[in-house]
């Protein structure tokens, strides 16, 4: 049983004989009652400090709690933060992704048109040269064949002229023959009166350039390639 100090106060001893002496006794209880409420005082206190201790321990829980929801909510939130980032980082990924392979696509495209529109002019570039080579080819032969025709006709044409040149040359000497064979007497058909044989001599001849002048372009027409002739035309 526990003794408070009222209890030692109030306590009452019997005498006996030989007994200690009561004035001691007494002293002795007063200080014992003291040194009890002193005892007790500190208990109330001690008791006071822990009821406000238990006090502010239960803030502290409450607090501690609530930090620990506040912890558990953060990293909720953050968790939640980082996965829809993640999730939006990937949609910007597949979405640059997907324009990244688009252009890669179409640059291909576009390349691949570029290039086959290149060979084509090239191609047609190479048939053009090919034609134009054609039509060359076509035309110096003709012009070679042209040339080799004129060159047949010129020849035959200073023949010609040489051959009429000749026979007016004689029609003249004998002309001169018979005029001095009979002077003084009127050729007829051969020059006429107000004529000299010259005069007539050199008309002749140049009426017999312009004849075989005419026979060899008459023939180098003729022998143009066909289809260059007008009536041979399609």
């Amino acid at each position: 049983m526990d003794l408070s100090a009222i209890d030692v106060q109030q306590k009452t001893f019997r005498e006996r004989f030989r007994g200690y002496d009561p004035d001691d006794v007494e002293d002795f209880l007063d200080r014992v009652v003291e040194t009890l409420r002193g005892y007790e005082l500190k208990a109330r206190q001690q008791q006071e400090q822990l009821d406000a201790l238990a006090q502010d321990l239960a803030g502290t829980k409450e607090a501690e709690e609530a930090i620990k929801r506040t912890y558990i909510t953060a990293q909720r939130t953050s968790q939640e933060m980082v996965s829809e980032a993640q999730e939006k980082s990937n949609a910007i990924l597949d979405k640059a992704k997907g324009q990244s392979e688009s252009m890669v696509g179409e640059a291909r495209a576009e390349v691949k048109r570029t290039r086959e529109e290149a060979v084509a002019e090239h191609d047609a570039l190479k048939r053009r040269i090919a034609q134009l080579r054609s039509a060359v080819g076509d035309m110096q032969s003709r012009l070679k064949e042209f040339a080799e025709t004129a060159s047949i006709d010129l020849e035959g044409l200073g023949a010609s002229i040489d051959l009429e040149t000749h026979s007016i040359s004689e029609i003249l000497e004998n002309a001169a023959a018979e005029s001095d064979e009979a002077p003084g007497d009127e050729a007829t058909g051969v020059v006429e009166a107000d004529q000299p044989a010259e005069v007539v001599a050199e008309e002749n001849a140049d009426e017999g350039a312009e004849a075989a002048a005419e026979d060899a372009r008459e023939a180098a027409y003729l022998q143009q390639p066909r289809g260059q002739r007008p009536w041979e035309r399609a």
